[in-house]
């Protein structure tokens, strides 16, 4: 005798993080389309190629974010110190966060020209289906009437 619940979800994000993302996702855009500008890239040909790349560029961000633990390590230790030298240690943290954001979204821009370069000329069963659509294809619904349910009271009522 379990009562039927309807799961909802609600989306917590705050506005400035969905802009956030937004924005990082053009850099991301913004980057890949520097580097193909000045490096002349050629075609990810395969997905062998594609992990060949992405592992590149994975390894700069494993080292950009080794530099930022390292940092984080120095702060701690220097805790009990001046806080002239805990001030520098902070702009060495910023700088080394800011190399890993970096190299975060190279591999970011990398990763969508991979996905590209080997997937862009492919579609997926769903826009094959909407492009089906487009085309006039008959989708197995059909349309309604175009008489109003006005009408179809004034029809019943005059049966009577």
């Amino acid at each position: 005798m379990g009562k039927d619940y309807e799961q909802m979800e609600l989306d917590l994000t705050l506005d400035s993080e969905k802009s956030l993302k937004d924005n990082l996702q053009e850099v991301a855009r913004f980057a890949l389309g520097k580097e193909v500008q000045e490096d002349h890239p050629c075609q990810v040909r395969n997905k062998h190629e594609g992990y060949g790349i992405a592992a590149e560029r994975y390894s700069a961000l494993v080292r950009a974010e080794k530099a930022v633990s390292t940092e984080m390590k120095t702060m701690l230790s220097l805790l009990s110190n001046d806080e002239g030298t805990f001030i520098n240690i902070c702009g060495s943290l910023y700088n080394s966060c800011i190399d890993a954001a970096m190299a975060a979204i190279k591999m970011a821009a990398q990763s969508r020209r991979i996905m590209e370069d080997l997937y862009g000329e492919s579609t997926t069963p769903l826009e094959e289906y909407m492009d089906s659509l487009k085309d006039g294809e008959d989708d197995g619904f059909e349309t309604a009437d175009e008489e109003t349910t006005e009408d179809m009271v004034e029809e019943e009522s005059e049966g009577e």
